[in-house]
């Protein structure tokens, strides 16, 4: 089964660099280019597993990776207009590599492997975001990804609370046994306990540096979708929204992570 499941991903991988190697004055269409993966794959020792191939092709055209006009183009369109092309957003997502949503097992393994212990609550929320962004339910998308990042606030807050640092250790305790906090309000508690270890010199280098860049940006980002998205507002929630909260994601995890690990370190 692993052996499967890595053959796939290469073999996803290769559809993604053959697209990424398209330009505009190539005349290419479906058949050709598959007929030049099952090639690449015999050069490069993957096995060609049509059903694979086929269903992660169609997977990237409900997207918008690829557009395909067909054997017949019509009149009044140029003459190079092509019967394949990677759209715009398609070459943007594919840059990215595995950092983008576009292939769902791949963005989420990245993801684990970044951090040095996955919280399985937040990987099932991410799971759930990405694959209502693929199925272009973005409010949905962002709904789930607004918990993701909910569930590393309340880790970073444990984190405190379990911790020596006078006075937000206490505060944070009482916060979270006490009434119900909003998290709004928990994770202001959170950030000013973090900054204050920054002034006091206790928290140093990037991860000081990231509180303003990272740590409040993103988390406001997704938690003013959540709550836009999460009641009956009626406000919509575009595909670049609920994309742009998900390239941010996995940034904003690795540094709860990260600062979950220093404090833990401390005396």
């Amino acid at each position: 089964m692993t052996e499967n499941r890595d053959n796939t991903e290469a073999l996803k991988q290769l559809v993604d660099r053959m697209l990424l190697a398209l330009r505009d004055s190539h005349q290419v269409n479906v058949h050709n280019f598959f007929n030049d993966l099952t090639g690449r794959c015999s050069s490069e020792g993957i096995r060609f597993d049509g059903r694979a191939a086929l269903e992660y092709w169609w997977h990237l055209a409900r997207l918008g990776v690829v557009a395909v006009t067909g054997a017949s183009i019509g009149s009044g369109l140029p003459t190079d207009f092509r019967q394949l092309m990677l759209t715009d957003r398609g070459r943007a997502l594919l840059e990215r590599g595995e950092e983008s949503p576009h292939d769902p097992p791949r963005y989420l393994e990245a993801v684990r492997k970044r951090v040095a212990k996955p919280d399985d609550i937040v990987l099932t929320y991410l799971d759930e975001a990405v694959g209502a962004w693929a199925g272009g339910l973005y409010r949905a998308s962002a709904v789930m990804l607004g918990c993701a990042c909910e569930r590393l606030v309340l880790m970073l807050a444990k984190r405190i609370a379990k911790g020596s640092f006078p006075p937000w250790s206490e505060r944070i305790r009482k916060a979270m046994i006490g009434a119900p906090t909003g998290l709004s309000k928990l994770f202001d508690q959170v950030r000013d306990c973090l900054v204050d270890l920054r002034g006091n010199k206790k928290l140093r280098g990037k991860l000081a540096d990231a509180l303003d860049r990272k740590l409040t940006p993103i988390f406001d980002h997704a938690r003013g979708l959540r709550n836009d998205s999460g009641h009956p507002t009626g406000m919509d929630v575009s595909s670049e929204d609920a994309e742009a909260g998900l390239l941010l994601f996995p940034g904003f995890y690795v540094l709860v992570d990260e600062l979950c690990a220093q404090l833990a370190s401390m005396p």
